[in-house]
């Protein structure tokens, strides 16, 4: 498998990129695309079509190929690889129970490859992704890796799209299935944020908003030990937050802790909503602001296991939280450069509204603020 990166402020600038990449005998099959909700996706479509080349492709809240990552732009990762080795599915789930989309996803994906590695990234604010992880392993089993970051719209808060060849939707699940048996895959998800403080309990909650920790207003908590200064505007109820502060810690009864944000909270009965799932006897912990050694942990997670699993890379993919960039802000460029250089390979990945990942020991995730990488190579 062969792989190059390339990035454009335009459809422009991308088909011109695209044009010098192949000047070498270099010949594309598959291209992960992420680009700004500004970009005019329908023609970058349209281009990859003319050169025949499959797209696994979101809508972001930045992108990078390097460092150096930016907003508004188009990022493309462009592998050679054999078309056998993978498949992409899309469907929309609009009017649909998302976990039993991505259960029937999940079973396609078992007619082409016997040992399918997932890829897959979302649209849709409110979806939880835990539903699709949950469909996945209900059809394919929990011992499966999935990697992905839900879709962005540049912090907007308004709308999100996935797309292909053949589709674009604000509303749906799509599958990059690559064959295991062919492509060595591994990954990380780690987030280095460090939890504070006693742990809090969800006492009363419905759905995903959560209205008293220890018997008291979320939102009141929220505001009292991590400082949050919200403007209430009386027009609205129901806030939408990008740029909300240090997520929380979510203690399960099973499994790893995983964060979660919860930027969207609620005047009127002091409740905050979670980006995901949760049990009623889950707990909550605050977190510490970040600080280099955030970073550290992420690069030291890669470096970890390049020695111990995958020496080489022929490609790289990065999911990252969009509240990392908001953050961690300038440290996010040595972050990202700290896992690329590590492989020194070809490399892609957005800000996201959300990841999906596999921790160290742990489970298939849905997580926040949370940094998932993934390389690739041909065996």
């Amino acid at each position: 498998m062969k792989a190059k990166s390339i990035k454009g402020k335009s459809p422009e600038e991308i088909e011109n990129a695209l044009q010098k990449s192949v000047v070498d005998g270099f010949k594309p099959t598959l291209a992960i695309v992420f680009l700004s909700i500004k970009q005019d996706r329908r023609r970058i479509i349209e281009i990859l079509n003319e050169n025949e080349i499959e797209i696994f492709g979101a809508t972001s809240a930045g992108e990078f190929i390097d460092g150096d990552y930016d907003s508004g732009s188009i990022v493309i990762l462009l592998l050679e690889i054999d078309r056998n080795y993978f498949k992409i599915f899309f469907e929309d789930y609009r009017g649909k129970d998302p976990r039993n989309v991505a259960k029937r996803m999940g079973q396609k994906s078992l007619q082409e490859f016997t040992s399918p590695v997932f890829f897959v990234s979302s649209s849709g604010l409110f979806l939880d992704g835990e539903k699709v992880i949950g469909g996945l392993e209900d059809s394919v089993g929990n011992e499966i890796n999935i990697w992905g970051g839900k879709a962005g719209d540049d912090l907007q808060g308004k709308d999100t799209y996935v797309f292909t060849n053949n589709n674009s939707s604000n509303q749906a699940i799509l599958l990059l299935v690559i064959d295991n048996d062919k492509i060595s895959v591994i990954g990380q998800a780690e987030s280095g944020w460090k939890a504070v403080g006693t742990p809090k309990t969800i006492t009363k909650s419905e759905g995903l908003w959560i209205y008293t920790l220890d018997d008291q207003p979320a939102l009141d908590l929220m505001i009292k030990y991590m400082g949050y200064k919200f403007q209430h505007d009386k027009e609205s109820e129901i806030v939408y937050d990008a740029k909300i502060s240090s997520p929380v810690m979510l203690v399960r009864e099973k499994g790893e802790p995983i964060i979660r944000s919860q930027a969207f909270i609620n005047w009127s009965d002091k409740s905050i909503m979670l980006s995901g799932n949760f049990d009623k006897n889950d707990k909550i912990r605050f977190t510490l602001p970040p600080d280099f050694e955030v970073v550290d942990d992420v690069i030291e997670s890669s470096q970890l296991l390049k020695e111990s699993k995958l020496p080489e890379a022929d490609a790289l993919i990065m999911f990252s939280c969009s509240g990392r960039l908001v953050e961690l802000g300038p440290m996010l460029s040595r972050e990202i450069d700290g896992i690329r250089n590590t492989f020194n390979s070809p490399m892609a990945g957005f800000f996201t509204y959300g990841e999906y990942g596999r921790a160290t020991n742990g489970n298939n995730e849905y997580h926040n603020y949370t940094c998932c990488w993934v390389a690739l190579k041909e065996k």
